[in-house]
């Protein structure tokens, strides 16, 4: 075997390996990196809550933020949660709540800071 014939034969055995190892590097499973999750709720929601956490029947009940001249109003599901579709998280402004039973008595008035996803009303 001549030199050149040698030469030719390692470039080829060498072409054979690299492809070899691109084949392998393809076929491997990728890398999975943690991602850190942010979960947060989309709409604001108030939770209607006894002073010892326990949440209240609130069938028939409203609820009311007001900022300025604009209030919006909602209804409770049967487990003390109203969420308001139209009020996405984080609020930017400041809201005063207002909960009413299903006769329309004012239960509670609660002042609602900026940047929340939601608010636990305790009473």
């Amino acid at each position: 075997m001549k030199e050149s014939e040698k030469k030719a034969l390692m470039a080829r055995k060498a072409l054979l390996a690299k492809k070899a190892m691109m084949a392998k590097k393809a076929n491997a499973a990728a890398v999975r990196r943690r991602r850190r999750v942010r979960q947060t709720f989309d709409r604001f929601v108030v939770l209607a809550t006894s002073l010892g956490n326990v949440n209240k029947d609130t069938t028939g009940w409203t609820a009311s933020l007001t900022t300025g001249t604009v209030t919006i109003t909602t209804d409770f599901d049967d487990f003390g949660v109203a969420r308001f579709p139209t009020i996405v998280t984080l609020t930017t402004v400041s809201y005063i709540l207002r909960i009413r039973d299903d006769a329309g008595n004012l239960l509670t008035t609660k002042n609602v800071s900026a940047n929340r996803e939601f608010f636990v009303a305790r009473f």
